[in-house]
């Protein structure tokens, strides 16, 4: 990202951050993926998705992945990713951005006051029912799995390179 900051007063290398509520249907796409992260040791924040609330969280972090429901159009339970920089990028698509001031503003906020973190991934599963006080659909509940497993991927490919034991044993005097 090209308006960011330098990042020596980082706290996190990488932040999962997964917005929504549990009492909106398939708006509970992030808590539920946090919960099962957290099966696989996987530290994730769990956060309505409020502009302030996004800022505040990536700020202390050099990497951001962002879980929600998505409305794009597509079917219920279709599995999205977007690259913040990639033409197909679309922050608007959010749950937590059709709900108010949520990831598009806080992404444009963040590029005005040069504060976002180097690389944000949004991954989140198109929803259909947001009802109160109902569960998610079959088909998002059905993609569940899936979000999870792309989620655990992305996580992954953020970690820091630690050396094997090959190249830890060949550096030994």
């Amino acid at each position: 990202m090209r308006a960011s900051r330098a990042r020596a007063g980082r706290t996190y290398h990488a932040r999962i951050l997964c917005c929504g509520r549990m009492d909106w249907g398939d708006d509970a796409v992030g808590p539920l993926c946090a919960a099962a992260l957290e099966e696989r040791k996987i530290p994730a924040v769990v956060l309505s998705g409020n502009a302030s609330e996004l800022l505040e969280a990536w700020r202390e972090a050099r990497h951001v992945i962002v879980v929600d429901a998505l409305v794009t159009g597509a079917a219920p339970g279709t599995l999205h990713r977007f690259a913040w920089g990639e033409a197909a990028f679309r922050p608007e698509a959010a749950r937590c951005s059709q709900r108010g001031p949520g990831l598009a503003q806080a992404l444009r906020l963040g590029l005005s006051l040069r504060c976002l973190p180097d690389s944000l991934v949004l991954i989140g599963l198109e929803g259909g029912d947001f009802e109160w006080a109902s569960t998610p659909s079959r088909e998002v509940a059905a993609a569940m799995p899936a979000l999870v497993d792309a989620v655990a991927r992305e996580w992954q490919a953020l970690l820091p390179a630690t050396p094997g034991p090959q190249k830890a044993a060949a550096r030994r005097p």
